[in-house]
């Protein structure tokens, strides 16, 4: 068995799609408030990376820079201002493991949270590492690839968690959940195959889309954004990723801070150790629960 096996294995069983709690109208004012929500959502991160999407494609990226912690945390609020009463009400018409509220202990929401940090933000990581490499000895590549500014020890930590809850809701539990309900009264099984391809691919693109002012720089999010998706449809399970979304990005915070004082080697390094301990705490955090999670009723 392979290691991405074992991951796997630390992860929940999807269990059954549950009916709604709320009847036709009421699920009606429900989805419409949350999309409007989502939509705004997306307008607003998308139009926040529109200046420096223009600028990479324009040959000119915007360098690095620090930002104001005021301005990092007035984002942060509008993010989860706007997601979480969106993935409420949803809650409300229908139930919680259709929003991906899984009944899990904080032990099995940790192991799964270690094992998707290994799955999805590592790999990232390490794609990235390679990109940076060959930004460095690349005048063209640099000039066409933006990338992201830190902020206060305060600042990273709060667009961190806001980022991780935030984003899976919009991009994830709520047009899974759509695309969920739609294969319910699809009979054929090659149109769910199909539907499953354009879903990955839709979802995987506005994660993207609002990732654009790092222009090329980007590309090394794709693996990222899909296996995201895909390890949501296995589990149906959503606080494992926001946890190691969160995580990765406060974790990146400091890798980044070492890579500037001490080079990439050294934040290569440092990175390593925080995934081996991921890997070796999600295996072993699942061997003391067992691998199958007791799903809500």
């Amino acid at each position: 068995m392979t290691f991405v096996q074992k991951l796997l294995r630390v992860l929940p069983d999807r269990v059954p799609l549950p009916r709604p709690r709320a009847g036709e109208k009421g699920r009606a004012i429900a989805w419409s408030t949350a999309a409007t929500l989502a939509i705004v959502y997306m307008a607003y991160t998308v139009g926040s990376a529109w200046p420096g999407a223009r600028a990479a494609a324009s040959g000119a990226a915007p360098s690095e820079g620090h930002a104001a912690a005021d301005n990092v945390l007035w984002a942060s609020a509008v993010w989860l201002g706007l997601a979480v009463p969106a993935w409420l009400l949803v809650w409300v018409a229908e139930r919680a493991p259709a929003v991906g509220l899984r009944r899990m202990s904080a032990r099995e929401v940790l192991a799964a949270s270690c094992a998707v940090f290994c799955l999805a933000e590592a790999p990232m990581f390490f794609v990235g590492a390679l990109f940076e490499l060959a930004r460095a000895h690349s005048r063209a590549l640099a000039s066409y690839s933006g990338s992201s500014g830190g902020s206060t020890v305060l600042g990273d930590v709060v667009s961190s968690v806001a980022a991780g809850v935030s984003e899976e809701i919009v991009v994830l539990v709520l047009p899974v959940l759509v695309a969920w309900r739609i294969g319910e009264v699809v009979a054929s099984a090659r149109l769910r195959r199909v539907g499953l391809v354009v879903l990955v691919v839709l979802l995987t693109a506005a994660r993207l889309s609002y990732h654009l002012e790092y222009g090329l720089a980007a590309v090394p999010l794709v693996p990222w954004a899909v296996i995201c998706v895909l390890l949501y449809l296995r589990s149906r399970a959503v606080l494992p990723l926001m946890l190691a979304h969160a995580a990765f990005d406060v974790v990146l915070a400091v890798v980044n801070r070492v890579g500037v004082r001490h080079g990439l080697a050294a934040a290569v390094t440092v990175f390593a150790v925080v995934t081996a301990v991921a890997f070796v705490a999600a295996l072993g955090l699942a061997g003391r629960v067992g691998r199958r999670f007791v799903p809500a009723a």
